[in-house]
């Protein structure tokens, strides 16, 4: 549980990616995943930050590509945008949401293994 908050911290933090980022993205990626779930669900969080994932969704389920997978196979470059725009998106969704807002989600994800949905919906 700590080490997803000191994570999350160490993503608001940053200013640019990097490779540590990176791997740290994919290591926590199953609870990432939990918390942007919970991020998109949540009203408090800008509504140009939810637009820009479901763009980036909508890009990787596009029936084609900006670099066709078929270009350049060898260096998988072809998968290479489409997983970088997911990454950016969310990893802006992480970032840029207010951080109050970030770590009560995370706290939420801590207590509960379970995806939980937040204080509005079990109302």
């Amino acid at each position: 549980m700590s080490r997803i908050i000191k994570f999350v911290r160490f993503m608001h933090s940053q200013k640019g990616l990097s490779p540590k980022t990176v791997f740290n993205f994919f290591y926590h990626l199953p609870n990432l995943l939990r918390l942007s779930a919970r991020l998109l669900r949540d009203p408090r969080v800008p509504r140009r930050l939810k637009i820009y994932c479901g763009l980036a969704v909508g890009y990787l389920l596009m029936p084609f590509d900006v670099v066709p997978d078929l270009l350049l196979p060898l260096f998988g470059i072809g998968v290479a945008d489409d997983v970088t725009f997911i990454f950016l998106a969310f990893h802006k969704l992480i970032k840029d949401s207010p951080s109050e807002v970030v770590e009560e989600h995370v706290r939420a994800i801590g207590r509960d293994p379970r995806p939980a949905t937040t204080d509005q919906d079990s109302v």
